[in-house]
């Protein structure tokens, strides 16, 4: 082993010790609809922070047990206006698809992306334990588009500026030790083949699945389930990442609350309250 001078790694600021695990958890959950997401993720510590894009919370919210707080002026369904949206029937000069393009980024960031940013900055700087994200699909969308606009871009730069706006939310979690839940839809994936009749390049839906939304959002993540229900009234959690508890990975459970399903997929947790 190599020496090393311990004092003066000391006066460096430096540390060999290993603290313990934190009680916090960058989590995505992913599945059809009627898995069970959105009850699940509502099981987590409270008070809860539920930032929602999306619609089919009645009848599940009302349920959940603890505090959860919710934007008093409504959730954060974006009406994109009529005048911003891509016109099917009009022939569009290109200067006049980028001015309209860059209306539609322009509102997108004022009426989404700074609202929700800060809402979840005052829930966090106020001492809520868990934000849920219902769905993080929307999230994304509304954040690329508060960049570029309706069309997807070819220039890296703004699409690094927009990944980089996602992950800063995910990130301001993360550093203040609140819970993020981000649910999520899957979806058929989708391959390519050459059709050996006209050479060309086709696609075929598979019967496999993929998540829809920010392709790079499970390597940001502690967590990563996918849920599953068989009738009458078994539901499961697939997990596809466990970074506490890596064979893990593969394994099916039961839809147990938060605490139960923690105590198994992150046990270094002493408490999660």
């Amino acid at each position: 082993m190599a020496y090393i001078d311990k004092t003066a790694m000391e006066a460096a600021g430096f540390t060999s010790e290993v603290g313990p695990r934190k009680a916090q958890a960058t989590v995505i959950i992913a599945g059809m609809e009627g898995t069970g997401k959105t009850h699940w993720a509502l099981t987590a510590p409270k008070p809860l922070l539920y930032m929602s894009t999306d619609f089919g919370d009645e009848g599940v919210i009302q349920k959940a047990e603890g505090v959860i707080y919710r934007r008093k002026e409504g959730d954060y369904k974006l009406e994109i206006p009529t005048e911003y949206r891509a016109f099917i029937e009009q022939d569009e000069k290109p200067e006049q698809r980028r001015k309209r393009e860059g209306e539609l980024s322009n509102y997108v960031h004022k009426e989404f992306y700074l609202p929700f940013f800060n809402d979840l900055k005052q829930a966090v700087a106020a001492g809520v334990r868990t934000v849920v994200w219902d769905n993080a699909l929307d999230v994304w969308e509304y954040v690329r588009l508060s960049v570029y606009g309706r069309n997807a871009s070819n220039r890296s730069d703004l699409q690094r500026e927009a990944n980089d706006k996602y992950k800063e939310m995910i990130r301001h979690c993360n550093v203040h030790d609140v819970n993020l839940i981000m649910i999520n839809h899957l979806k058929h994936a989708w391959v390519s083949y050459d059709d050996p009749r006209s050479g060309e390049t086709k696609w075929r839906q598979t019967k496999d699945f993929e998540m829809q939304g920010f392709d790079k959002a499970p390597f940001l993540v502690s967590l990563n389930m996918w849920t599953h229900f068989t009738p009458p009234n078994t539901f499961q959690v697939e997990i596809r990442k466990c970074r506490d508890k890596h064979e893990m990975v593969g394994q099916f459970l039961p839809a147990m609350p938060w605490n139960e399903l923690m105590a198994m997929l992150i046990p270094g947790v002493e408490s999660w309250e």
